[in-house]
Order: C-alpha cells, then structure tokens, then sequence
C-alpha cells in the first residue's frame, strides 16, 4: 500500500530543493525526499545508504533496466 502525500514549500525552497536533485541525478523531486526521509529514519543506524538502496531498488531497477539507459553507459563497459 502506498500514501500519497501533499507538501507546500515557498518558491525559493522549491528551486533549491529542485536544483539540488538535478545536479545529484535524482529522477524526480519524489525520489529526493524519500531519500531525505530515509536519511533521517535510518541516520542512527549507521547504515542508511544500505537500507536507502535496498529500500529503492525496485525504482532504480525500473529506471535502470532499459536501452537508453544501456546505451548512455556502454562506453563504460567497453573492453580495450
């Protein structure tokens, strides 16, 4: 089950928090939240980045697994 949430920032905040996620590769400002909630869930446990991974992997593997995502990274895997 999923919620969906509504949340106000002023203009300025917005911008920032839009620009922000742009510049670190989030897909959209939703994926930059929960990671923020996630953030500060897990931030005791010392080991957010885990649990923020596995938490978002059925999202990455949608936005990940496609051509266009292949073709954007296969000069990485390029053999000499």
């Amino acid at each position: 089950m999923n919620t969906q949430i509504s949340l106000k920032l002023s203009d300025k905040l917005f911008d920032l928090a839009r620009e922000y996620s742009e510049e670190k590769g989030y897909t959209n400002m939703q994926e930059f939240i929960r990671e923020l909630i996630r953030e500060k869930l897990f931030e005791k446990e010392q080991v957010s980045g885990v649990c923020t991974s596995l938490a978002s992997e059925k999202a990455l593997a949608k936005n990940w697994l496609n051509k266009e995502e292949d073709k954007a990274w296969a000069h990485l895997q390029k053999v000499k």
